[in-house]
């Protein structure tokens, strides 16, 4: 590869190199969540660079000597292929951490013009033709020098996989959410976080002669790297989705599709009453500084979960999922504290009746009770917000249309993740997705729907059972409504259609696809940086509604 003479040199380069990669890797990961993002929106951006300013502008300035180093070592060899490799990746690698420089103070300046061009320009040096020349330069010094063989052809497919992922990413982020190759995404995620830390071990090998330590090194990097990158991700806060579904987010994906046990619901009446005896003898739990008082809210049991110094004189009406035969259990009580600890509000957690025993409409008369009673505790309409997911989130629309028919003052906003709504079951991702749902599966939805719908012999295109068919007249007067989905549920049509029909008749809020997300994945994955990103939102947008009608 080099001459004697130079031997000692760029085994010192090798070793610097190394050390330039892992800092700047596992830094801008923990900072930044680089590269992604510069392909997330900017709100997403400005967070993340007010958080850690210091600690971004460290990792860029190391990803910035890392291509400088990678420059000087490649001009140290011989070979042509090589330096013109090595010098190429360098000044790409190079490109984008000085992009990257110059964004943090256009973002934390709010600055909007040639941002985003600037940040395409450093993803595409950065996250792909980088990688793919590094994987070049990388099989060149192997089948030069032919030390630490079988570890460098590991390490460049690493890169390979990195650039692979990072492609895909940009393609998933120029397509509607609805549209992208999540699936494949996650796989190539998770693939590339696992193998990428082989090339620096590669870098480690190349610079120096104890093998051992070496070949030690690999395994060491592969799990201190990953570790680092899913445990030290930070969760941005801003409007809307990111653009990029988390490292975690994607690996909790890919294991409950490979592993549906993980996420066992019911496809039968035998494990329904398993899974009822289960959630009977569970001892309520809930994350510290909050507290659960039992309620009787009109003849419907409930919970008053109220985190730190949250009051109640606002309130949200919680509504939980569960299929519409599932008891409510601590999943809703953590989540329902994170919403109160976050909007500085108590959560009314209503235990609504269950099908099959109580069918249509069961549930959402109980959902009209609560909300009633909560009126009668002299809360004004003005004060109070309905929230549900899944079944929960079918309930929360249901009992305002309810409301709204019987001549009731409506609350202030209205939130539904993952609803159902259209049990006609008409929506194209019933069939599209029906394989990539790891929650949701068809005998699962098969129960849920025959328990609460009576086995269909109900009219199921009933506004209050399925609201995508309400009248637009009764859809405009709803309150500012805020919908979620996950790309990778068979709910999401069920979502955008109604988001549409809400948008047509005018109603304030939002309708948000998360791409690479499951089904109510703020209560299913609470361990992704998505699920507080949704909660945060969520709680932003109930304080917004209550502010707006102050």
């Amino acid at each position: 590869m080099i001459d004697k003479v130079s031997a000692q040199d760029v085994g010192l380069l090798l070793r610097v190199l190394f050390l330039l990669v892992i800092v700047s890797a596992v830094g801008l990961s923990a900072t930044l969540r680089f590269p992604e993002i510069l392909l997330d929106p900017r709100s997403f951006a400005v967070t993340l660079v007010t958080g850690n300013t210091i600690g971004a502008i460290l990792s860029l300035a190391g990803l910035l000597a890392s291509g400088a180093v990678l420059v000087v070592l490649s001009r140290r060899t011989g070979a042509t292929r090589v330096r013109s490799l090595g010098t190429a990746a360098g000044a790409c690698c190079g490109t984008s951490a000085v992009l990257g420089l110059l964004l943090i103070p256009l973002w934390a300046n709010d600055v909007v013009a040639g941002v985003p061009v600037l940040s395409w320009i450093a993803f595409v040096a950065g996250a792909i033709i980088a990688p793919v020349l590094l994987a070049g330069w990388t099989m060149s010094v192997v089948k030069q020098d032919g030390r630490g063989c079988v570890l460098g052809v590991l390490g460049a497919a690493g890169l390979l996989l990195t650039a692979a992922r990072s492609a895909l990413w940009a393609l998933n982020a120029m397509l509607p959410p609805e549209r992208g190759f999540h699936l494949t995404s996650a796989i190539l995620t998770v693939a590339a976080l696992l193998t990428f830390p082989l090339w620096p071990a590669w870098l480690a090998r190349m610079g120096t002669t104890r093998r051992l330590l070496s070949a030690l090194l690999a395994p060491i990097l592969l799990v201190g790297y990953a570790t680092a990158a899913i445990g030290l991700a930070p969760a941005p806060r801003g409007n809307g989705a990111p653009a990029v579904p988390s490292a975690i987010g994607s690996a909790f994906y890919l294991v409950t599709m490979a592993v549906p046990a993980l996420l066992p619901l019911p496809t039968n009446e035998t494990e329904l009453r398993a899974d009822r005896r289960r959630d009977l003898d569970t001892r309520p739990e809930l994350p510290a500084g909050a507290t659960m008082e039992r309620i009787d809210a009109g003849g419907v049991p409930s919970e008053r979960i109220c985190a730190g110094d949250a009051g109640t004189e606002r309130m949200i009406l919680y509504l939980p999922g569960g299929g519409f035969i599932e008891i409510a259990g601590n999943g809703p009580r953590r989540f329902a504290a994170a919403i109160s600890r976050e909007t500085g509000a108590c959560v009314l957690l209503a235990h609504y009746r269950l099908a099959p025993e109580h069918p249509y409409p069961a549930a959402m008369q109980d959902g009209v009770r609560a909300y009633r009673w909560l009126r009668g505790q002299g809360i004004a309409a003005s004060r109070l917000a309905i929230m549900g997911d899944s079944a929960g989130g079918n309930l929360a629309l249901t009992t305002t249309l309810s409301l709204r028919g019987s001549g009731d003052a409506l609350p202030a906003a209205l939130v539904s993740l993952s609803g159902v709504t259209d049990f006609t079951l008409r929506g194209e991702t019933f069939r599209t997705l029906s394989d990539r749902d790891p929650v949701l599966t068809p005998g699962t939805r098969k129960l849920t729907f025959d328990s609460y719908t009576r086995n269909g012999t109900i009219d199921l295109r009933d506004p209050l059972l399925s609201p995508l068919y309400a009248d637009l007249a009764d859809l405009a007067a709803l309150p500012p409504t805020l919908l979620l989905a996950g790309s990778q549920e068979v709910l999401l049509s069920d979502v955008t259609r109604l988001g549409d029909r809400l948008r047509a008749a005018g109603v304030p809020g939002q309708t948000q696809v998360w791409p690479g997300m499951m089904h109510a994945w703020p209560l299913v994955a609470d361990e992704a940086p998505e699920s507080r990103m949704a909660i945060a939102q969520i709680a932003g947008f109930l304080s917004w509604s209550w502010a707006t009608l102050r």
